[in-house]
């Protein structure tokens, strides 16, 4: 009680030092969620092809850089224990109201191709180089469906034989093409980007990982669920979004540290008449730590709430179908360790010099 009486004195001061908090802790919140869920769609992208591994240039920035040979590509496929290798391409376009528009390549044939044909699927899969799968998104903003035709790069005309919906937002606001028409956009002659690796036996998985870089030292071989993690490019945007949120969060710390000092400041006779009554020094350094980590506590609780909800919003005002969230338990215990490692540093120096002080000459402070 005496804690919570003695934060109250202030109300104003206390509120803005939560407040700061609570900005701090939302940007770690509402950043790092966004972040995550693009990343969490990358991989979502890559199991829900089925495949069991995934192919591809070792140590690229992304997946554009990729470049497999049909040579490597069809040594891979002869693989003891692989049952399909079907190779993918993608090609990211600009389009009149889109902020980004990608073109996936696919093997007419291959399992790929195979996983648009859901129950929410509309018409036939691609099988020439002038057909085309829409995205629903991407039909609905485009006012097109099945059998119309639609002008892309170098004013040539697909006909669009099926629209599809899956999991992955993004894809939803793209299309699927033949492999060759990427291909040729792009110049690769007959190579690929990705190759989606189908095993006759999943339990053999890490051999013929192993056995795939072994043949290929410039080539990685990952698990489908764990696409993301091999991107450097997504290693930055991590490094930047904690830098960006920490930098909010700092300006909360000294928000905490400038209240509790001038606090200890105010109540330097009243700290004074406890250290006459016998209060110890670990008893008034553990009072003002207290009343800094309970400021941080709610500044962090408030920040959580209030990072979702920014995130959720900033979702909704995106570009539908590009933008996604996800949250995990560890973002929240990493954010709420962040506010309570604040306030206990921020407070520390306050509760030290509080602690030090003469009771005789704290009494006759003015």
């Amino acid at each position: 009680m005496l804690i919570l009486k003695n934060l109250l004195r202030r109300k104003v001061r206390t509120a803005l030092s939560v407040l700061g908090i609570a900005i701090g802790i939302a940007a770690i919140i509402a950043f790092n969620a966004v972040a995550s869920g693009f990343k969490e769609s990358l991989n979502q992208y890559a199991r829900e092809t089925g495949a069991h591994l995934m192919v591809l240039v070792r140590d690229v920035p992304s997946a554009e850089y990729s470049r497999i040979s049909r040579e490597e590509a069809d040594e891979i496929a002869r693989m003891d224990g692989v049952l399909e290798s079907s190779g993918s391409t993608f090609y990211m376009m600009m389009m009149k109201g889109f902020p980004a528009f990608i073109l996936f390549g696919r093997e007419p044939d291959g399992r790929p191709m195979q996983r648009y044909r859901n129950r929410e699927f509309r018409g036939e899969l691609v099988r020439a180089e002038d057909e085309l799968l829409l995205g629903s998104e991407a039909a609905q903003k485009l006012k097109k469906n099945v059998g119309d035709e639609i002008e892309l790069f170098d004013r040539k005309k697909f006909r669009v034989v099926g629209i599809y919906t899956v999991g992955t937002v993004w894809e939803n606001v793209g299309a699927v093409v033949h492999l060759r028409v990427v291909q040729q956009k792009l110049r690769m002659g007959d190579s690929i980007q990705l190759a989606f690796i189908y095993l006759k036996d999943p339990a053999t998985r890490e051999r013929t990982k192993a056995e795939i870089e072994r043949r290929f030292p410039h080539l990685v071989a990952v698990r489908s669920e764990e696409l993301a993690g091999n991107f450097e490019n997504l290693a930055y945007i991590d490094w930047f979004v904690w830098v960006v949120s920490l930098i909010a969060v700092a300006v909360g710390g000294l928000g905490v540290l400038n209240t509790m000092l001038m606090t200890v400041s105010e109540r330097t006779r009243e700290i004074g008449t406890l250290r006459a009554v016998g209060w110890s020094c670990r008893r008034v350094l553990g009072l003002v730590l207290s009343e800094g980590v309970l400021i941080s506590v709610v500044g962090g609780a408030l920040g959580l709430v209030a990072g979702w909800l920014g995130a959720e919003l900033l979702i909704r005002w995106a570009p539908k179908g590009y933008l996604g969230t996800f949250y995990s338990v560890t973002l929240f215990m990493k954010a709420m360790a962040v506010a309570l490692g604040l306030g206990f540093v921020g407070t520390l120096y306050p509760a030290f010099r509080a602690s030090r002080l003469s009771p005789i000459e704290a009494l006759k402070y003015e």
